[in-house]
């Protein structure tokens, strides 16, 4: 009777244990960002191409365990217009460059009566974060917002407010192995 008992508590106890931690892999852990930067657009070694802008960030920010993290919203750059269309999600990948991710935006052109006559997508950035959006770094494809566009060295850092606070900013990143 005791052993029949203790089989019993055993199995239930297992199949608590194993809920919850199906409870836990499965849950993501959402956080709500809602972050507005000041930021700088620049290229590394010339200070004469620092443009100011800001840098928007709203959405979620999926913190899964064990797994990468995603983030669904919007990435917006005062700057370029492309930015205020919708925003596919970024995933940041932990094993490519400590947290890569890519952005994408859908561009899409209207017909008179409000239905889409075309969608395009069109990569925009490689983009590196630091916690839960502590800093942004945005390695922009050039040229900036065609289809087809690659990474050179137009970087925008956030929160940066000058040259030597956003070339500090983009040094730590490369640090840590994030161009």
């Amino acid at each position: 009777m005791l052993n029949r008992g203790l089989k019993i508590t055993g199995i239930v106890l297992f199949i608590l244990l194993a809920l919850a931690g199906l409870i836990v892999w499965k849950y993501d852990f959402p956080k709500k960002i809602n972050l507005t930067y000041p930021a700088v657009e620049f290229r590394p070694g010339d200070p004469s191409t620092v443009d100011k802008t800001t840098v928007t960030v709203k959405g979620t920010l999926h913190r899964k365990l064990f797994r990468n993290q995603q983030f669904t919203g919007s990435i917006k750059v005062a700057k370029y217009k492309l930015t205020m269309a919708r925003m596919f999600p970024v995933t940041f990948y932990k094993d490519i460059k400590e947290g890569w991710g890519s952005v994408t935006y859908f561009n899409e052109q209207y017909k008179a009566t409000g239905a889409i006559s075309t969608s395009t997508l069109i990569g925009f950035t490689n983009v590196w974060k630091q916690g839960e959006f502590d800093s942004v770094k945005l390695l922009l494809f050039e040229p900036v917002g065609t289809g087809q566009g690659q990474g050179k060295d137009l970087q925008i850092l956030a929160p940066a407010t000058d040259y030597d606070s956003a070339l500090t900013l983009s040094e730590q990143y490369k640090e840590r192995g994030q161009y």
